[in-house]
C-alpha cells in the first residue's frame, strides 16, 4: 500500500527550515507595497548572501552593461523576482551541501544548478511567462535527494552508488528501499517552505508531468525537459534513458515535435555554456 503524506513526514522527522533571511525575502517580494530598500535591509544582514547576489548580478547570465557594485543596484537591476531566485538558490545550496560534501553531493548540486539554468532557457524559448519560477523549479526538483542523504546517509549513499554505476532507476530503488522517493520528499519540503503550489507540483511530478494538476502542467513539463537535458550532458547521477518517458509527456503537454525540441535544446545548451560563470560563482 502506498505511503501516505502524513506517514512520509513522520518517517522523515523534522525537515530543514528555510533560512530566516530567505523567508523574509519571500515575504517582502510578495508584498506589492514593498520597495528595494525593504529588501536591501533584510539581505544586507547576511554578508554571504549579499556577496552572492553581487557576484550573480555581474555574471554573464544577466548581461549587464555596467558593473553592479552595491546591493541596491543589484536589486534595482535584477528585480524582485530574480533576487528571489538567487536567494532560494543560495538557501538550496546550503541544504545540498549539508553534511559531508563528496562526489555525490557535488554531482547533485551541479545537476540542480544546470537544470535551473536549462529550465530558465526553456521557459524563455517557449515564452512561458514565469521565467524565474522555472529557474526555481529546476533548482529544487531533486532537493529531496539531499534531504534523504542527510536523513539516511549510509543507505542513501549506497543507493546513489548503484544509480551512478547505472545499475538501477533512482525512483524505483528509493521506493523499494524507503517506501517513498525523492520527488515525494522534495514536495514535502517545498510545501513546508510555503513555496507556490506550481513549484510543489513541478518537484513532485518532474518524472511524470502528466500527473501534475493541469494548471501546473507547463512548468512541470519544462522542469522535466531540463532534468533530462542535464543528464544527457552527463551532469548528475543517473541514466538519461530513464527520463525519456517524462520527456515524451512534456512534449505532449507543450505540443512540441521532436524536430522543434531538438532546435530548442541547441539554444538551451548554448545558454548553459554562456552561464558557466554563474555555475562557477555558486
Amino acid at each position: 500500500m502506498p505511503i501516505t503524506p502524513q506517514e512520509l513526514i513522520a518517517n522523515l522527522g523534522d525537515l530543514p527550515p528555510l533560512p530566516q533571511v530567505a523567508s523574509q525575502v519571500l515575504r517582502i517580494s510578495a508584498d506589492p507595497d514593498a520597495n528595494a530598500e525593504d529588501l536591501r535591509k533584510v539581505i544586507s544582514m547576511d554578508q554571504a548572501l549579499t556577496s552572492q547576489i553581487l557576484k550573480i548580478s555581474n555574471s554573464a547570465m544577466f548581461g549587464m552593461m555596467r558593473e553592479v557594485n552595491t546591493l541596491t543596484q543589484a536589486i534595482m537591476t535584477l528585480g524582485f523576482s530574480t533576487i528571489k531566485s538567487v536567494v532560494i538558490a543560495s538557501s538550496a545550496k546550503n541544504l545540498y551541501h549539508r553534511g559531508t560534501v563528496g562526489l555525490q553531493e557535488r554531482l547533485i548540486w551541479e545537476h540542480a544548478l544546470v537544470s535551473a539554468i536549462a529550465s530558465r532557457a526553456f521557459a524563455k524559448s517557449l515564452r512561458f511567462p514565469r521565467i524565474e519560477e522555472a529557474f526555481i523549479g529546476g533548482l529544487l526538483h531533486d532537493i529531496g535527494k539531499s534531504v534523504m542523504g542527510v536523513k539516511f546517509p549510509e543507505r542513501y549513499s549506497a543507493l546513489l552508488r548503484t544509480v551512478y554505476n547505472e545499475m538501477g532507476n533512482s525512483l524505483q530503488l528509493e521506493l523499494d528501499t524507503f517506501g517513498f522517493d525523492h520527488a515525494m520528499v522534495g514536495e514535502a519540503l517545498v510545501s513546508q517552505w510555503n513555496l507556490a503550489p506550481s513549484l510543489q507540483a513541478a518537484v513532485r511530478w518532474h518524472h511524470d508531468p502528466l500527473q501534475a494538476p493541469e494548471t501546473h502542467h507547463e512548468l512541470t513539463a519544462i522542469v522535466a525537459l531540463a532534468n533530462h537535458l542535464a543528464l544527457e550532458a552527463k551532469i548528475g547521477i543517473g541514466d538519461p534513458c530513464n527520463l525519456e518517458g517524462a520527456s515524451m509527456q512534456a512534449m505532449e503537454i507543450l505540443k512540441l515535435s521532436p524536430e522543434a525540441l531538438t532546435g530548442i535544446k541547441d539554444g538551451v545548451r548554448a545558454a548553459i555554456e554562456e552561464d558557466k560563470t554563474m555555475i562557477a560563482e555558486f
